[in-house]
C-alpha cells in the first residue's frame, strides 16, 4: 500500500463519525474500492484516463444501487449515508463522484415516483447495476422556456432529436435521461439507450477542472425513447434543487479532504527546508504545521455542514405529504446556507496548501492545483450568489427560495 494510502487511512479519525450506526458497515463494504481509485486519480488526471474502469467497478460493487430499496436488489441505504459515502468517493476522484450524479438524482425521481410499472421496472435495472447519465442542459443559444431538443412521434414510435451540453456522466452510463420539448410546447422527460445508433457523445468538455466527467456534447438523430417511460410536465422530485446541489457539496467536501491528505503527506515527506524557517524540517516546523492544521480543519467542517444539511434532506424523504412543502423549504435553505460558506472554504484551503510546500508544489506532475480547479468548477454551477440572495429575501421578507429553475436565453 501506498504511503498516501495509508496517509489517508489515518486522517479519517479527523472526519468524525459517520451519520448512522451501520455506516462504519456500509462504508468499509467499498473501502478498499475507494482506496484504489484514490491511488489511481493523479495519473488518471496527468494522462487523461477516463475513469471507465472504476466507474465500472463501483457498478459490479453495488455502490450505484445504494438507495436502491433491497427488494429491487439494492441496499436501501438513507440520504444522509449516500451523501456521506459520496464525500468519501470525492476525496479518492472527484471527477469518479461527479460523473454519477445524474444517476443517483434518477434513482431519487423513481423514489419519489407512486408505484407504477415504470417505477419497478427501472428499479429492477438499477438495482442490477445499469446506470443513468444527465441530458437536459443545452448549449449558450438555447430559449428560457423550452429546450431546442425536441420529443415527437414519427411513425408511430417517439424519437428524440437535437443537442445537449453539460451531460454530465453519460459517456460512462447505459441510458441518458432526457429533457426535452414537444411541438405543442409540452417539457417532457424520458430514457433514451447509451448504445443507440442515433446517439453520439462527444468529449468535448475542456472546462479547467472535472476534466474526465466527460460533461460534454450529446447529439441525438431519431433516438428512441419508449412511450412507457414518459413523463410530461415539470415532473422533478421534491427536493431535486436540494438534492443535486448538496451533492455537489458533498464532492467539494471530499476534494477538501484530498487537499488536507496531500499536503499532510507531502509536509510529512518533505525534507528541504529554509533558513528563515523554524525547524531544520517542514514537518516539524509549526507555522507550516499550522497551514496543514488548517486546511485539515477546512475539510472537517465542510463534511460536517454536509452531513448536517443532508438531515435536512432525509427529513423531506422521510416526510408526509402535508408536511413536505415546509420540509423542502428548510432543506433548500440548510443547502443554500450550506453553499455559501462552503464553496469559499474549500476554495481557500485548495489555495492555502501552496503556502506549506513551495515552489515545487506548482508543478503539474504534482497535480496539487487539481484540487483547486476542481472546487472552482463545481462552484460555477448553478450560482452560489443568487442562493445566498435567497436566503436574506427569506430571512428579512419570508420569502420562500423559488421553484424549480431555468436557464438559458429570456426569449
Amino acid at each position: 500500500m501506498s504511503n498516501i494510502s495509508l496517509r489517508s487511512q489515518k486522517l479519517e479519525s479527523l472526519w468524525g463519525a459517520g451519520p448512522t450506526t451501520r455506516y462504519p458497515q456500509l462504508r468499509a463494504t467499498y473501502a478498499a474500492l475507494f482506496q484504489k481509485i484514490r491511488d489511481n486519480a493523479l495519473d488518471a488526471e496527468l494522462n487523461r484516463i477516463l475513469p471507465f474502469v472504476p466507474l465500472q467497478a463501483l457498478k459490479d460493487a453495488g455502490f450505484t444501487a445504494l438507495r436502491v430499496p433491497v427488494e429491487f436488489g439494492g441496499s436501501g441505504a438513507t440520504l444522509t449515508e449516500l451523501l456521506a459515502l459520496i464525500t468519501e468517493l470525492g476525496s479518492a476522484d472527484s471527477n469518479v463522484a461527479q460523473a454519477l450524479r445524474a444517476h443517483f438524482g434518477f434513482v431519487e425521481h423513481l423514489l419519489s415516483e407512486p408505484e407504477s410499472a415504470y417505477r419497478t421496472k427501472w428499479l429492477i435495472r438499477l438495482g442490477a447495476g445499469e446506470t443513468a447519465g444527465a441530458a437536459a442542459a443545452e448549449g449558450g443559444g438555447s430559449k428560457r422556456d423550452q429546450f431546442s431538443t425536441i420529443l415527437e412521434e414519427k411513425d408511430g414510435r417517439w424519437v428524440i432529436n437535437g443537442s445537449k451540453f453539460f451531460t454530465t456522466g453519460s459517456l460512462y452510463a447505459d441510458w441518458l435521461t432526457v429533457t426535452a420539448t414537444t411541438h405543442d410546447g409540452q417539457t417532457a422527460k424520458c430514457l433514451a439507450a447509451r448504445r443507440d445508433p442515433g446517439l453520439d457523445i462527444v468529449d468535448d468538455w475542456d472546462g479547467v477542472g472535472q476534466r474526465l466527467t466527460a460533461s460534454g456534447t450529446a447529439h441525438f438523430r431519431n433516438v428512441l425513447a419508449d412511450s412507457d417511460d414518459i413523463r410530461f410536465g415539470n415532473v422533478a422530485f421534491p427536493y431535486s434543487q436540494a438534492f443535486f446541489q448538496l451533492y455537489h457539496l458533498a464532492t467539494v467536501a471530499g476534494i477538501a479532504r484530498a487537499a488536507a491528505t496531500d499536503i499532510s503527506e507531502a509536509v510529512k515527506r518533505r525534507k528541504r527546508g529554509f533558513s528563515h524557517g523554524n525547524a531544520d524540517l517542514p514537518a516539524q516546523d509549526p507555522q507550516i504545521l499550522e497551514i496543514v492544521g488548517r486546511v485539515c480543519s477546512s475539510a472537517y467542517v465542510a463534511g460536517a455542514v454536509v452531513s448536517s444539511a443532508s438531515r435536512a434532506l432525509q427529513a423531506v424523504y422521510d416526510s408526509t405529504e402535508d408536511e413536505r412543502e415546509n420540509a423542502v423549504v428548510r432543506a433548500e435553505l440548510e443547502v443554500w446556507q450550506a453553499q455559501d460558506q462552503v464553496l469559499p472554504l474549500v476554495l481557500n484551503a485548495a489555495s492555502l496548501l501552496f503556502d506549506a510546500l513551495s515552489g515545487a508544489a506548482t508543478l503539474r506532475s504534482a497535480g496539487l492545483d487539481r484540487h483547486w480547479r476542481n472546487v472552482r468548477t463545481i462552484a460555477g454551477h448553478n450560482p452560489r450568489v443568487y442562493r445566498t440572495r435567497v436566503v436574506g429575501d427569506y430571512a428579512v421578507n419570508g420569502t420562500p427560495p423559488p421553484e424549480q429553475w431555468r436557464v438559458g436565453l429570456s426569449s
